[in-house]
C-alpha cells in the first residue's frame, strides 16, 4: 500500500504529511487512516510535531482521531494548511497550538453527512445522529479557535470555503504565511507523486509510425465538493 502520508523525524522534531482523503480502511492510493498514522505519532520522541494538510476530509471521526492523537502528544503542534483543508482534514488541522494558513490555500466547512436507509423511524433517527456529530464537531472550533458555536454551524449549514484571510479572522488559522511549505515540503510531495506513477504501466509507441506533435489541451477543472462526497457513508 503506498500511502500519501509519510512522517519525517530529525533531532527533536518532526514532520507529518497528509496529503489525502481521511478514512477509516485504506483501499485506495491516497487514503490516510487514523489507526495507521496514530501509532506513528505516539512513537514520536520530539519536542515539536509539523503537521502539513492538503486534503479534501472524509471521515469525520477519523478527523477527530487524528485530532486527539496529536492534541495527546507532548510535544507542541504546529500545522500547516498547504492547499485544500477541508471537512475532516480541518479536526487535524484544529490541533495545531499554532495554524499556519498559506496564501495559496482553502478551508471547507459544512455539517456532517451520513446516508441511511429503513422505515421513517429510522430516518429521523439517523438524522437526529447527524446532528449529534455535528454538533460535537463543533466543539473543536470552540475550544481551538475561540469561535462562537452558532456561527461555526451557520458556516456549516451553509457550507461554507474560507479564504485564508477569512479563516485568521475566524480564529481558525493564528497566521498567514507566503511560503509555508519549505523546499522539504515539495520534496514529499514529488515523492508521493513519484511513488503512484512510477507503478503506472508505461505504453510504448509502435515502431515505424511517426511520431505526432504534442497537442495541446485546455485542462479541464476539478470540482472538489463533488471529490468530498466520493460515496463515503459519513463525512
Amino acid at each position: 500500500m503506498r500511502n500519501y502520508y509519510a512522517i519525517q523525524q530529525a533531532d527533536r522534531s518532526a514532520d507529518i504529511y497528509i496529503f489525502g482523503d481521511i478514512v477509516p480502511f485504506e483501499f485506495f492510493d491516497g487514503d490516510v487512516s487514523a489507526n495507521g498514522i496514530r501509532r506513528e505519532i505516539e512513537a514520536l520522541e520530539v519536542d515539536e510535531i509539523r503537521v502539513h494538510i492538503d486534503s479534501y476530509g472524509g471521515s469525520v471521526s477519523e478527523g477527530w482521531a487524528i485530532y486527539n492523537a496529536l492534541r495527546q502528544h507532548q510535544a507542541k503542534v504546529v500545522t500547516y494548511g498547504d492547499g485544500f483543508v477541508a471537512s475532516a482534514a480541518l479536526y487535524p488541522f484544529l490541533a495545531g497550538d499554532e495554524r499556519i494558513a498559506s496564501n495559496l490555500s482553502a478551508y471547507y466547512l459544512h455539517q456532517v453527512m451520513m446516508s441511511a436507509e429503513g422505515y421513517a423511524k429510522d430516518l429521523r433517527a439517523a438524522a437526529d445522529e447527524a446532528d449529534f456529530m455535528t454538533d460535537v464537531g463543533i466543539n473543536a472550533f470552540v475550544e481551538r479557535a475561540g469561535m462562537d458555536a452558532d456561527t461555526v454551524r451557520q458556516l456549516m449549514e451553509a457550507e461554507t470555503w474560507l479564504t485564508p484571510a477569512q479563516a485568521l479572522e475566524y480564529g481558525l488559522a493564528t497566521a498567514i504565511t507566503a511560503d509555508p511549505s519549505a523546499p522539504v515540503v515539495q520534496t514529499a510531495k514529488r515523492g508521493i507523486i513519484q511513488r503512484v506513477f512510477s507503478e503506472a504501466p508505461k505504453q510504448e509507441k509502435p515502431r515505424g509510425e511517426p511520431l505526432e506533435e504534442p497537442v495541446e489541451e485546455t485542462p479541464v477543472p476539478i470540482n472538489p465538493i463533488m471529490k468530498l462526497f466520493d460515496n463515503r457513508k459519513e463525512n
